[in-house]
């Protein structure tokens, strides 16, 4: 009898835990991210060095909760300057095709009565078709490397540096093989 009511409260501490577990999952919300929905657009001509740089809010800011950005701030920069301006649309002028230039576009919003802050940053090279995001994935033209070494007969120590006297009980290398001198 003793045991019968132990494992009783036992399952009722289990059944109680799972039921508050039910409950708090079932409460909580995905983690919403608005900066998500936060994008920009490039546009210039490959014979023109202007930049124009468009901002917009992908759809709905994020599903099912609609946001509002209130304020777009743009700065983009070279080796030695930085120029800023503020607006959905902004164009800049002032550098060469010769630039790698870095964008950075800070967003303040509000969703739900709550105000959030985004700042995304990207690289630019002047392309064939004009300004464009200087992207290094996706590689197209990595070969692996060939080695050739030639049997020279000349030893080396473990570090690689030419060794012209062998000492006895050291570790050396000839022809890409490992010896140990003993006598």
């Amino acid at each position: 009898m003793k045991y019968e009511n132990e494992i009783f409260k036992i399952l009722c501490i289990l059944s109680l835990t799972m039921i508050l577990s039910i409950v708090f999952i079932n409460k909580c919300n995905a983690q919403v991210v608005p900066c998500d929905s936060i994008e920009y657009a490039i546009t210039s001509t490959p014979n023109n060095n202007v930049l124009q740089l468009e901002g917009w809010v992908n759809g709905i800011c994020p599903v099912n909760f609609p946001c509002v950005v209130s304020d777009w701030s743009w700065s983009v920069c070279d080796d030695n300057l930085c120029y800023s301006d503020t607006g959905v649309t902004v164009y800049f002028q002032q550098f060469m095709t010769t630039d790698t230039i870095k964008v950075c576009l800070t967003t303040f919003g509000d969703l739900n009565g709550i105000t959030f802050t985004c700042t995304q940053c990207d690289s630019l090279v002047f392309g064939p078709n004009g300004w464009m995001l200087m992207n290094m994935g996706n590689p197209t033209g990595i070969n692996e490397l060939q080695f050739t070494w030639e049997d020279d007969g000349k030893v080396y120590d473990l570090i690689g540096r030419e060794v012209t006297q062998i000492q006895i009980g050291q570790m050396y290398i000839r022809n890409n093989k490992k010896y140990i001198r003993v006598k």
